[in-house]
């Protein structure tokens, strides 16, 4: 939005005001002059008043009228704004956890050695569909992928929970009965030891948890690309958060 355009009904109104004024002026001069009939005075003086209410009004319903577009502007680009500063947190968020994940390079450390590592609850990474609807005329699908990879991201911290439940719960005292807490021993024992349904049930927990964490560090860090590029391309010259690379 070119902000001189805000101006231009105070421009257009200063103008024409001038002009009537200088026309009241000039008349006022040739009825003085007998240049145009006396009786037409009140007529030009009636007219000069009309004009000069209907420009005031005129330009006052524009002036509103544009700063009502503006304000309306700056909360829609405010709002994809705030949308692409979430993605950079949900980002920053599952590459965390990934890290920590990255210290237990196999299945088995992952399922019996990974500690139940508690994230925050992230309550606030949510993404605001009401205030980016201004979208869906332009982008319905991006916006319904949008809201997908919403349900994604809390569906990874969801499968990141059950696994923590059911380490904590059933596996950890397991592995504790057993003197096997914290070691790093070999298949074999760990499913002789702790039975089929404690032992498949930790290994999948933990290769869920972790799925899920790679493909939505994935298909975020897409999602991201594409606010970005909606962003520019609705809000030409604006500046925009973006992801720094690492």
């Amino acid at each position: 939005m070119n902000k001189h355009y805000v101006y231009l009904p105070e421009f257009l109104g200063v103008t024409l005001a001038a002009l009537m004024l200088n026309l009241w002026y000039l008349s006022s001069i040739a009825i003085s002059n007998k240049v145009i009939p006396i009786q037409y005075e009140y007529l030009l003086n009636g007219l000069t008043v009309l004009l000069s209410a209907f420009i005031g009004a005129f330009s006052a319903f524009k002036l509103n009228s544009i700063k009502d577009t503006k304000k309306e502007y700056l909360s829609q680009k405010q709002a994809i704004n705030k949308a692409i500063f979430i993605t950079i947190r949900q980002i920053n968020a599952v590459q965390s956890v990934l890290k920590a994940y990255d210290e237990y390079p196999t299945k088995l450390e992952k399922a019996f050695v990974l500690p139940a590592i508690k994230p925050p609850s992230y309550e606030d990474l949510k993404l605001n569909f009401t205030e980016l609807s201004f979208l869906l005329e332009a982008h319905p699908q991006f916006l319904l992928d949008l809201a997908i990879e919403q349900e994604r991201f809390e569906q990874t911290f969801k499968s990141i929970e059950i696994r923590n439940d059911f380490y904590v719960n059933e596996v950890q005292p397991a592995l504790a009965n057993l003197d096997l807490l914290g070691k790093k021993t070999n298949t074999s024992e760990f499913s002789s030891k702790l039975g089929d349904r404690l032992f498949e049930g930790a290994i999948n927990a933990a290769k869920g948890m972790y799925y899920h964490s790679e493909q939505t560090n994935i298909s975020l860090n897409d999602m991201h690309n594409k606010i970005c590029k909606i962003a520019h391309s609705t809000f030409p010259g604006e500046k925009f958060v973006r992801l720094q690379e690492k």
